[in-house]
């Protein structure tokens, strides 16, 4: 509705106009024709509702019929012939303008446009920027404008862009959905059939790529749900989600242990026995009278204490919670092991409690996940820490004549040992240096980079009160660009957690005490 303005504040109304004419003058003037071009449709997500407008294309410029959003905002136009200025209502500030020119005036402040507002035909059109720049600061609320997605999001509906890559790994495969600004949502599995559906208004959707067929072949969007076709050796799944990603991973079957050997034939009386078929595998040192069965993993820092970080901002407390989590997936899945974390989210959790953590847990390896960093940007490459024997030399035969084997119910023995906590880690020292060898034969078995000094032994507290064989790795340092880029790649990540794994099922049924070296290596 378009009337004539009636006579209320001219004076003031008339100097702003004349204000607004003076500051168009410095630019250049923009064609007064009819607009032309393709016409496209966007769509506005509003709390009351949704409503789609038609826009037309000017050049680079999108051009909007301003009576299409009255239905939205609630607009009036009055216009000044004497004056020739239009004054635009909203339900909250009025917008001042001046018909073809590019500027216009919201709560006593100029804004300029990307087009001219004009008058064409019985309408009045703007660019479609006259939304985010006028009519959000005029009703008070956000008016968020996608040009790419055609979207218009008014004040806090939530229309999360949703996009994402299938991608391999060691254990499986991983479906990472890239969700800006995250909204809550729920995993759910029926049959071949993998659902994410979000607590949203609308989905934004992006590309989602990399599709594997035997793990994940497609994907579609069904309102608010994203839903993926899985493969035939998508057997389980697994979500984890942090602020800006949802991360499915996607495992296959477990392995099917081979049958026992058939029993042997029975013995004629008189014969001689027929001795036993030797072992191809003979167990090693049994740990817990039944071998590893609960893993203790520990990512450093947490919370305030962010450790070290990269000259690209990659912080050392989140890069070893990623760590932890898929190694927790990947050993859970492959090994069938109880795998516990210190921390699952972004907490400090103090050294002491973190050792208390796996003792009460009755943990049969503890390993606890860092970054290393150096004044020596050359510096690079992983390392395995156990704790230095040097520091203890007059407590280790303390230690040893203290240690106690008893029996356990339904076979088998377990050491105990009758002591302070700060004494914990001296008697499996032996074993965390053979696990620490391990774990850098493996690390170089695939390529994973390796420092001049790969296995070292410190006086490390975060070890010492550890009742278990216990080692620290450092993945790599921060400090290096060439370990920065390899540590947030999915490949190297791969590696470095296959290795972990490879090396923990080497010594899964225990591991060989060996004598622990004293001094850093």
């Amino acid at each position: 509705m378009i009337s004539f303005l009636v006579p209320r504040q001219p004076a003031l109304l008339r100097l702003r106009l004349s204000a607004l004419g003076l500051m168009a003058v410095a630019v250049a003037s923009l064609t007064n024709a009819v607009l032309q071009g393709q016409s496209t449709n966007y769509t506005i997500y509003y709390p009351d509702g949704r409503r789609t407008i038609s826009v037309r294309s000017s050049g680079s410029t999108d051009i909007v019929a301003l009576d299409q959003l009255t239905p939205v905002f609630g607009l009036t136009f009055t216009e000044d012939r004497v004056a020739g200025g239009l004054v635009i209502g909203t339900r909250g500030e009025r917008i001042i303008a001046v018909p073809g020119q590019s500027f216009i005036q919201v709560g006593g402040r100029v804004v300029g446009l990307d087009g001219q507002l004009q008058r064409e035909r019985n309408t009045w059109t703007a660019p479609i920027d006259f939304l985010s720049k006028a009519l959000g600061p005029a009703i008070g609320q956000p008016v968020v404008l996608r040009k790419a997605s055609r979207l218009i999001l008014v004040g806090n509906v939530r229309v999360p862009q949703v996009g994402g890559k299938v991608e391999k790994t060691a254990a499986g495969a991983r479906i990472v959905l890239n969700v800006q600004p995250m909204a809550p949502h729920k995993v759910t599995r029926d049959g071949n059939k993998l659902t994410v559906r979000f607590d949203a208004t609308a989905l934004d959707m992006m590309p989602i790529t990399g599709f594997i067929n035997d793990f994940a072949s497609a994907a579609k969007i069904d309102g608010l749900s994203v839903i993926f076709d899985l493969g035939t050796l998508a057997a389980t799944f697994k979500a984890e989600d942090d602020r800006e990603a949802v991360t499915i991973e996607l495992l296959p079957p477990a392995p099917v242990a081979p049958p026992p050997p058939p029993p042997l034939p029975p013995t004629l009386p008189g014969a001689t026995p027929r001795p036993a078929a030797p072992a191809a595998d003979p167990p090693r040192i049994d740990l817990s009278g039944g071998g590893i069965r609960t893993i203790v993993l520990d990512p450093g820092h947490g919370g305030e204490d962010a450790g070290v970080k990269s000259a690209g901002g990659t912080e050392e407390k989140s890069l070893t919670l990623t760590f932890a989590r898929r190694l927790r997936a990947s050993l859970e899945a492959r090994m069938g092991v109880r795998v516990l974390l210190t921390r699952d989210n972004d907490d400090n959790v103090p050294i002491d409690r973190r050792t208390s953590f796996a003792n009460n847990n009755k943990a049969d390896l503890f390993l606890s996940l860092h970054a290393n960093s150096s004044v020596r940007p050359a510096v690079r490459g992983a390392q395995v820490y156990t704790l230095d024997l040097s520091s203890y030399p007059q407590q280790t035969g303390l230690v040893e004549a203290r240690r106690r084997t008893v029996p356990v119910l339904g076979g088998g023995t377990r050491t105990l040992d009758p002591m302070p906590w700060d004494l914990a880690q001296l008697p499996f020292a032996g074993e965390a240096a053979t696990l620490a060898g391990i774990l850098v034969q493996q690390f170089g078995d695939r390529n994973v980079p390796l420092n001049g000094k790969p296995a070292v032994t410190a006086p490390m507290r975060v070890l010492i009160g550890a009742n278990m064989p216990a080692v620290l790795i450092e993945l790599g340092f921060l400090s290096n660009a060439d370990d920065e880029k390899a540590l947030t790649n999915a490949d190297t990540q791969s590696a470095i957690i296959e290795s972990i794994v490879a090396a923990i099922g080497e010594v899964r049924r225990g591991i060989p005490a060996a004598e622990p070296r004293g001094g850093g290596q």
